[in-house]
């Protein structure tokens, strides 16, 4: 999406001026070497914990954030032991570690180009594993799906909301931007570009505004308003690209009903809403957004029909994560089914397993990895759980549907509870 345009579409609900919180804090290497032996020395007596990694910015070592990555020994570890933020109240934080560790068992990180490729994890502490690579074949195929799962579940998100309400957590976007960068990697090698011009040049003008953000004084900010606005029409820059290249090269064999008069998909959480439509066009998307979001105050993506067919995919299984989609997705006129559909089913395994690892040591389900599940397996009392939930996700969803086909009037909150 051309700036310009990006810019006059937005101008017309986006707040007077920006406002700066959370400013990243400089910190020397001193900091981090003294921070890195307290960790250790703490995690080391934890019960059941296997190991821990690091995934660290890599904008400028003085505003580097690192996201830990914390294994678990599943077969000695559940919900009575300690886990990692019990080290991280220990020792705090220091502006250094981000506070939301990402957990996982063996299993997991040994297949992590599976389940999250956008890592890149460091070995800290612990046993070392060995990581399993798909083969040259699949590789490309697990990239597609991490990438529709990221920008189903909103990763649109902050960038709108940066730019429509020019409330800005500054060291939130910094890391931001890291995310942002590894996602066009990895789009790159899916649209087998050795380079594309506009990401790289904004990639190395967001590294080069980081590496140097304690020595550039107002003028950072003004160059983190450019990269925020600039980051959100690559996005819509992103899913076009996609999604011609998913059409040309067959990733998704869509089929539309035409009998339906406005064929769309639609996917409705506690959490986030995506809606899915057929002639997608980067223009025409930013502007809905933006009058959901002034109408329902609720923000809401819209995305390529094509996208919505691995969460079709993943609603086909009977695992308690397949099931949770199946309750909160809904198509109308849209079906079909993703190339290599197996990979589509593999990763609804992980990710299945990835929930019942979470509810065996009693960690929260808000994730968007998992879509914000809230159906578990097990005890007949989690299956009257999931009854519940399940009425209460196919409640929201219809409700939602209804006021966006006009069928209901407009409504705040959508998304809450049913």
């Amino acid at each position: 999406m051309d700036y310009n345009v990006c810019a006059e579409i937005i101008s017309k609900s986006r707040g007077d001026t920006y406002a700066f919180h959370t400013e990243p804090v400089r910190v020397s290497e001193e900091n981090y070497r003294i921070l890195m032996e307290d960790l250790v020395r703490e995690a080391q007596r934890l019960a059941g914990l296997f190991s821990v990694y690091m995934d660290e910015i890599t904008f400028g070592r003085s505003i580097s954030q690192i996201k830990l990555i914390v294994v678990y020994d599943s077969e000695t570890c559940d919900e009575n032991n300690l886990k990692f933020d019990h080290v991280l109240r220990t020792i705090g934080t220091r502006n250094i570690v981000d506070e939301d560790v990402i957990s996982v068992d063996r299993k997991l990180l040994e297949n992590l180009p599976k389940f999250d490729c956008l890592l890149q994890p460091q070995w800290v502490m612990g046993r070392e594993l060995e990581i399993k690579y798909p083969s040259q074949g699949e590789i490309r195929f697990f990239n597609i799906a991490r990438v529709l799962d990221l920008l189903c579940s909103g990763f649109l998100y902050d960038f709108f909301l940066w730019e429509a309400k020019r409330q800005i957590n500054t060291r939130e976007a910094l890391w931001k931007f890291k995310r942002l960068r590894r996602l066009l990697d990895l789009a790159k090698v899916i649209l087998r570009k050795d380079r594309a011009p506009r990401w790289d040049a904004y990639m190395e003008a967001v590294y080069k505004m980081c590496d140097q953000w304690f020595d550039m004084g107002i003028e950072r900010y003004r160059m983190l308003m450019w990269s925020v606005r600039e980051g959100l029409c690559i996005l819509f820059d992103l899913i076009s690209e996609l999604a011609t290249y998913f059409d040309r090269a067959r990733v998704v064999n869509l089929k539309l009903d035409h009998q339906v008069a406005d064929p769309h998909a639609l996917i409705v959480t506690d959490r986030i809403a995506t809606q899915f439509v057929d002639n997608w066009k980067a223009e025409d998307a930013l502007e809905k957004m933006i009058w959901y979001h002034e109408k329902l105050g609720q923000f809401i993506t819209l995305l390529p029909s094509s996208f919505s067919l691995q969460l079709y995919e993943y609603s086909k299984g009977t695992n308690a994560f397949s099931q949770y989609i199946k309750s909160c997705f809904h198509a109308e006129g849209v079906s079909g089914n993703m190339e290599r559909s197996y990979i589509s089913l593999e990763r609804s395994k992980i990710l299945n397993h990835y929930l019942k690892f979470k509810i065996q040591l009693g960690l929260p389900l808000d994730d968007d990895n998992i879509f914000h599940c809230n159906l578990k397996e097990g005890s007949t009392l989690a299956k009257a759980a999931n009854m519940m939930n399940v009425q209460k996700n196919k409640v929201r969803l219809k409700r939602v549907q209804r006021i966006l086909t006009g069928e209901d009037e407009l409504s705040p909150e959508l998304i809450e509870e049913g």
